[in-house]
């Protein structure tokens, strides 16, 4: 089988036995069913049923599952104990059914001779090309324990730096729309009780709280069709995959104050960390660089790096292409320039790397005290107006009396 996949291939889950008669079943991928029927003969597996199964819309294994696997394998295959056999053991203890196909297919490849890297390409979907690739170098090297340890570091440090991004993004926009729902339900059941009550008494009412009265009006009869018209936008939005709007996006998440210095932060030091780990394994350079490329969840800079990959190609440095691009930090391109001299390029992607987590986790820490006494002033102001707009008739009737 080819180890890159293309569009027309698809997952098919199998279901067989063989030469001995022992039950066996698992998932290939292949372009169709007499495809995947003769990588099971080549395996010595009699196909009974073959059925093509569509990807799911997400990743139907979870990434902390794939370290865990990859943690236990590395700590296994330290200790000296044989590959089928480890995948022996972390298949009796795989809970996740899909996983447990795909760990019971790898080990039929293992088995009729493949190396462990061709076996984790087999299936795109769980392993990565990050991780092929070290795995790749690792067995090639005789340093699979290293290189294993080093993906597990890595994917862990990774996920740590999304947590933490993910966290400071989603408690204010969770604290801001819990606020706008209850506008909303005071709208739409306190206000026109205020509203009843100025109406019997024939008061001409202020600017205010005209313009509140007017707001729950329209929230009360279109209040269905706004909210789902704003559900029916928010998922065209994140379901649109046409490549210009999601290249425009992602240009706008670098504009946004604060946060768009967080995540150009966090991107560059999951880039130069990824690229140290491939280098340093032994990965050519250019192959580094398109690796790395697809770990930044970015399109311009990952059309950036991608150029970039061109130039070295050219025979040109790593770092006088990337000064062609503001998208890269100063800071990266002349830690960059100074490993290309010294011949230290690991180290400095290393030090690069480590300075942005630090400096993600410091801004971090910072919003999260900052963010709360805002967001306590901002729900402040939005009741305060709602206090005044709705209280403001009495007050100005209680000056009439007098």
């Amino acid at each position: 089988m080819s180890e890159h996949l293309h569009a027309s291939i698809q997952r098919y889950a199998w279901h067989g036995q063989n030469r001995a008669g022992q039950a066996l079943s698992g998932v290939l991928y292949g372009e169709d069913k007499n495809a995947v029927r003769e990588q099971l003969e080549q395996r010595g597996i009699i196909a009974k049923h073959i059925e093509c199964r569509h990807e799911p819309w997400r990743k139907p294994v979870p990434q902390r599952e794939v370290t865990k696997f990859l943690q236990e394998l590395g700590v296994l295959y330290e200790a000296g104990v044989p590959l089928l056999r480890i995948l022996d053991v972390l298949l009796h203890s795989q809970k996740n059914r899909y996983f447990y196909a795909v760990i019971q297919t790898m080990r039929l490849d293992i088995e009729r001779g493949e190396f462990l890297y061709r076996a984790l390409r087999h299936h795109p979907q769980v392993f990565d090309d990050l991780t092929c690739n070290l795995v790749e170098s690792g067995e090639m090297a005789g340093r699979l324990a290293d290189v294993l340890r080093n993906i597990v570091y890595t994917q862990e440090r990774r996920q740590q730096l999304i947590t933490q991004v993910r966290t400071a993004l989603s408690y204010p926009l969770f604290v801001v729309g819990i606020a706008l729902l209850v506008w909303m339900a005071v709208l739409g059941w306190v206000v026109p009780v205020f509203e009843g009550v100025y109406r019997s008494n024939g008061q001409a009412l202020p600017w205010l709280t005209q313009l509140l009265v007017d707001v729950s009006r329209l929230v009360r009869t279109n209040g269905l069709w706004l909210v789902a018209l704003f559900v029916l936008c928010i998922v065209f939005l994140l379901r649109w995959k046409n490549a210009r709007w999601l290249y425009f996006i992602d240009c706008l998440k670098l504009k946004l104050p604060v946060f768009g210095s967080l995540l150009r932060t966090a991107w560059h030091a999951q880039f130069a960390r990824t690229l140290a780990l491939l280098y340093q394994s032994g990965v050519p350079l250019h192959h580094s660089l398109s690796t790395a490329s697809r770990s930044v969840p970015h399109r311009p800079m990952q059309h950036a790096i991608d150029d970039c990959t061109q130039h070295v190609l050219n025979g040109h440095s790593l770092s006088s292409s990337m000064t062609q691009y503001a998208i890269f930090e100063t800071a990266l391109i002349q830690r960059i320039q100074i490993g290309e001299e010294s011949g230290m390029l690991t180290d400095m992607l290393m030090q690069h790397a480590t300075h942005n987590e630090f400096l993600v986790e410091q801004t971090i820490k910072r919003l999260s005290v900052l963010i709360e006494p805002i967001l306590i002033v901002l729900i402040g102001l939005m009741v305060g107006v709602m206090v005044v707009a709705l209280y403001w008739p009495i007050l100005n009737l209680g000056t009439v009396v007098r």
